[in-house]
């Protein structure tokens, strides 16, 4: 009888399905670094993270704050860890230094499910050495010359060429081609992930050194078609600033420059 039954039971009943495979939550992190007073990206990606899961941040210097996220301690900060990919760290006013911010992956219940760090540089901002203006030349006066009759000579005296108006310094960074190769890497890879605006931050610093492949990306960041491509359209195009670094660009060297130019007249 019982093994009629089982025989019945099997032919009704479905077969039971084997569980799905979960996958496993993973956090990825690259240092970053930046001038005095600029943001710079935290570099913290998270893999297939479980529902309701945040990064608990620690290690922050003294004033500085995330530009997303919810502070709960002195130096501690939780951010989603569907948001943490685009969360920059904003440094205190004139910080210079290092700062080694610890990241932990938590699951909704605050269970932690793994954890390491990233290490983050600001430099002080170069400055530009005031242009050295050469003194006017000294001109003698006049000697006079004498004469046996009072005579009234008139002597023109050559006027003193006055000091030309000193041009306005330009701000420009001064970076050294390893630094601009970093820039521009790490732009790139962050332009590849979607991050439009901490690419844009990083993008800008390689920029205003006259970089013209820096320029080009920047510009990249506004271009409206360009957005559209990478799926990141709306608020964030530009077609102004986007024709003003591809102008520069152009102006610095980059081949490619007239094209997005070109490019971008026609999109209009």
């Amino acid at each position: 009888m019982s093994a009629a039954w089982q025989s019945v039971k099997s032919s009704v009943l479905p077969a039971p399905q084997p569980q799905p495979a979960r996958r496993t939550a993973t956090l990825a992190v690259q240092d970053g670094s930046g001038f005095t007073n600029d943001p710079v990206p935290l570099g913290i990606h998270v893999g297939s993270p479980p529902p309701d899961a945040y990064v608990s941040i620690s290690g922050l210097a003294a004033g500085a704050r995330l530009t997303s996220g919810k502070r709960v301690g002195a130096s501690e900060w939780r951010v989603s860890a569907t948001e943490i990919s685009g969360v920059s760290v904003i440094p205190p006013d004139g910080f210079a230094g290092q700062m080694l911010v610890t990241a932990e992956l938590r699951d909704g219940t605050g269970v932690a499910l793994t954890g390491t760090s990233t290490r983050l540089t600001w430099a002080p901002v170069p400055v530009a050495a005031a242009p050295v203006i050469a003194p006017a030349p000294v001109v003698a006066p006049p000697v006079a010359t004498p004469v046996s009759t009072p005579v009234a000579i008139a002597t023109a005296t050559p006027s003193v060429p006055a000091l030309a108006a000193a041009p306005q310094a330009e701000v420009v960074r001064s970076l050294d081609p390893k630094e601009i190769a970093a820039l521009l890497r790490r732009g790139q890879d962050l332009l590849a992930a979607g991050d439009i605006q901490s690419a844009r931050l990083v993008l800008l610093r390689g920029a205003e050194a006259q970089d013209a492949r820096a320029a080009l990306l920047v510009g990249t960041t506004y271009d409206p078609a360009r957005l559209r491509q990478m799926g990141a359209d709306g608020p964030l195009a530009d077609v102004a600033q986007a024709r003003l670094w591809y102008q520069r660009a152009k102006e610095w060297g980059e081949p490619d420059a007239q094209r997005r130019l070109d490019a971008l007249a026609l999109s209009r």
